[in-house]
């Protein structure tokens, strides 16, 4: 059994991998599951005895990913912060930033921010029924989507300490608007 579990976790890697390659050269949509398959070296039935579809490989890689946050972030309770909490993601998925920007130059921008704002529902989940509560995690993922693209496509300039700390101050600082020379504070 052991054997099987390796065999379909590198099964899972080469194919993860394969799908990242194709879709430098290739237009996702045009990338077919032979492809896939022939790229990673596995049969067909093994790529579907691990994944259904070419999103379902990169919805569950976002999950593994999401679960390796939320356990390293475990281990740093009760003292994590939000700060640590953004440094955590800024430092994993930085980590995948190939995979990353292919993914969201190839179109499927809309499917990396779904996968933010499920775990953001992770981490902040709702603590009751007001508008507050139910739309938190979609605003802060939303924000973070947006830095962290924006991040990646700038070359990962500041490290990854500078963008925990600017998702920080951004997060603590409310809405502010300047229109000309004054500033309306909205907090």
């Amino acid at each position: 059994m052991r054997n099987k579990n390796e065999s379909n976790k590198l099964a899972k890697e080469c194919i993860v991998t394969a799908l990242i390659e194709l879709m430098k050269v290739q237009d996702y949509n045009s990338i077919t599951i032979t492809d896939l398959a022939k790229k990673a070296g596995v049969s067909r039935m093994a790529y579907y005895r691990n994944y259904t579809s070419k999103e379902d490989i990169i919805n569950k890689f976002a999950d593994d990913v999401g679960a390796s946050i939320h356990e390293k972030l475990s281990l740093l309770m009760p003292k994590a912060d939000v700060f640590d909490y953004y440094y955590e993601l800024f430092s994993q998925l930085g980590d995948y930033s190939d995979l990353v920007l292919t993914a969201y130059d190839g179109g499927l921008g809309e499917l990396i921010h779904s996968q933010i704002t499920k775990n953001m529902a992770l981490t902040f989940p709702p603590l009751g029924n007001s508008a507050a509560d139910l739309y938190r995690h979609v605003y802060l993922a939303g924000a973070f989507y947006n830095i962290f693209i924006e991040w990646l496509r700038g070359g990962r300039r500041e490290s990854v300490s500078e963008m925990a700390q600017l998702c920080c101050s951004f997060s603590c600082e409310g809405c502010r608007l300047t229109f000309g020379k004054g500033v309306i504070n909205h907090e």
